[in-house]
């Protein structure tokens, strides 16, 4: 196993672990408020589609994990606190920090959840950034 430092790539995927989990929970909050409010007259066509978000979360999920293994890297602590998120993660043999504000994990949580309900999320990319073409923090290629 490559023993080198930690690089912004292994950032990321903690990144999109943290967030993808939060946006898990999320979508099952959600559901459970539109299954018990009473207001919907056809609450399982709403809850159909967060069903379908939460299969492609998991799939997102179960594919940083697959790349955690591949990288040697696992997170050990997750804490919100009133200014977001910090967590602890093991690279390769080091251990590093990580935080996240709360607007930072909002604005990223709502782009990946309109992702996963599919959504249009065009508006969110920059094209004046070279091969800007998905949201960085969500795309699927691992290298």
């Amino acid at each position: 196993m490559n023993r080198g430092s930690i690089t912004e790539t292994d950032r990321i995927l903690v990144k999109r672990y943290l967030v993808t989990h939060m946006v898990l929970t999320a979508f099952d909050r959600d559901k459970g408020n539109i299954q018990n409010s009473g207001y919907f007259k056809t609450p399982t066509l709403y809850t159909d589609l967060i069903d379908k978000a939460m299969d492609e979360a998991t799939k997102e999920l179960t594919s940083v994990r697959k790349a955690f293994k591949n990288r040697g890297i696992k997170v050990y602590e997750e804490r919100k606190t009133k200014l977001g998120v910090s967590a602890k993660f093991l690279c390769r043999g080091y251990h590093e920090p990580m935080e996240m504000r709360w607007a930072f994990i909002a604005a990223e949580a709502n782009v990946l959840m309109r992702l996963f309900l599919g959504l249009d999320v065009s508006h969110y990319i920059n094209p004046s950034i070279p091969g800007d073409k998905e949201p960085k923090l969500f795309s699927r290629v691992d290298t």
